[in-house]
């Protein structure tokens, strides 16, 4: 047997075990080769004709691709639409397919275009799963329980792909956070997100020296929401902050966020860490948000938190940096880790420069980190080049 007919053959016994013994995944079924490689019928030219018009020349006769996916066009009464939001679940009622909450002004605008009688057949389809789950389209169907008419539009129904409802509308106004709280997520969506985001950007980022958040990234719904669904230490770190946040909501000095990641990033670098912990992580963090257990200024939670406080009300992607640098540093100065600066304050470009009379002016990059970011457990690291320059301390 050569080569080539030997991988024939382990290509078609693993291609055959996979049928036997592993079932189809629901998800990403928009790119599953097996569907493809199934389909033996095409469209004919008569329909390619119909669909495409005087263009469909140029075009192969399309796969017909056999899914459970169908569609009609229908008239959706109020009645009826009242009737599919109290008995098809919506929002946490449904724990496999929630669905984003709806805008109030977008549902007045709509139920005021179907009384009017002014509603367009766009061809927009309003989506159902294959148990009969609305995945798309509750701003549509609210506005016709309100309107006096209704409309006609486009249904799809029997939509089987697990993870339809992340990509649904990812163009319009469908959030990260509206995803994962979709799927299922227990905690607070908004904070989980944003966190992914962290966690994410800083897994891609090759000199960690010069993390700059999400500064310069670009992810799409479904990437977060599997990225989440692959780290449940994402979720728990939420957890863990959300209820210390509440519970010390007058004394905190971050946004939530700041410290989940914190949280998730000093438990990922514990695993890695050969020493034995001077703090744990839980005990670190709830000192810093409650200032229980704080005795004199010269604790270490006690300097991050006054270095936070000087940040309080600044929303710049400098301040987050900030904020997480100093946390860092505050982790590591408690295992004996030498910090930039020797110091829990980060150092910043100057607001403003001197010219040559004394004068002030606004300086270039104010606010930006100027210096190596700090993260646990890693020794102080020299500032990298892209910082030095953004920091405008390099003459071009």
């Amino acid at each position: 047997m050569n080569d080539k007919s030997k991988d024939s053959f382990e290509d078609k016994l693993v291609s055959g075990l996979i049928k036997k013994y592993q079932p189809q995944h629901k998800s990403y079924l928009g790119s599953s080769r097996e569907l493809i490689d199934a389909s033996l019928e095409r469209l004919s030219r008569a329909q390619m004709n119909e669909i495409f018009k005087k263009r469909s020349d140029y075009y192969p006769n399309l796969k017909i691709i056999q899914t459970s996916i169908k569609h009609e066009v229908v008239y959706i009464s109020p009645t009826l639409a009242r009737d599919i939001l109290q008995y098809s679940s919506r929002g946490a009622i449904n724990p496999e397919h929630k669905n984003r909450r709806v805008s109030k002004a977008e549902v007045k605008r709509y139920t005021l275009a179907m009384d009017d009688s002014k509603w367009c057949l766009t061809g927009e389809p309003i989506v159902f799963s294959s148990d009969g789950e609305v995945l798309n389209g509750h701003t549509r169907i609210e506005a016709a329980a309100n309107s006096s008419k209704g409309f006609i539009t486009v249904i799809i129904y029997g939509v089987t792909d697990d993870l339809s409802f992340a990509h649904i509308d990812v163009g319009k106004i469908r959030s990260r956070a509206q995803v994962l709280e979709m799927a299922g997520v227990q905690v607070d969506a908004n904070i989980l997100s944003r966190v992914a985001m962290l966690a994410k950007a800083f897994d891609q980022t090759k000199n960690r020296y010069a993390f700059r958040g999400t500064q310069g990234t670009s992810f799409q719904q479904a990437e977060i929401l599997h990225y989440v669904e692959s780290r449940e230490e994402l979720a728990l770190s939420v957890d863990f902050i959300s209820k210390l946040a509440k519970k010390h909501k007058h004394e905190i000095q971050a946004a939530p966020h700041i410290y989940a990641f914190a949280h998730y990033l000093i438990k990922a670098e514990t695993a890695n860490y050969d020493g034995e912990l001077a703090i744990t992580p839980e005990a670190y963090l709830s000192r810093m948000i409650s200032g229980i257990g704080i005795q004199s200024e010269g604790d270490i939670e006690y300097q991050v938190r006054n270095y936070l406080q000087t940040l309080v009300g600044e929303a710049s992607s400098y301040a987050v940096i900030c904020r997480l640098s100093s946390i860092f540093k505050g982790w590591n100065l408690h295992h004996a880790i030498d910090i930039v600066g020797n110091k829990i304050a980060v150092r910043r470009v100057a607001r403003y420069n001197k010219d040559e009379d004394g004068n002030r002016t606004p300086a270039k990059s104010a606010g930006n980190i100027n210096e190596a970011f700090t993260y646990p457990f890693a020794e102080k690291g020299k500032t990298p080049l892209k910082i030095l320059k953004q920091a405008n301390l390099i003459l071009s």
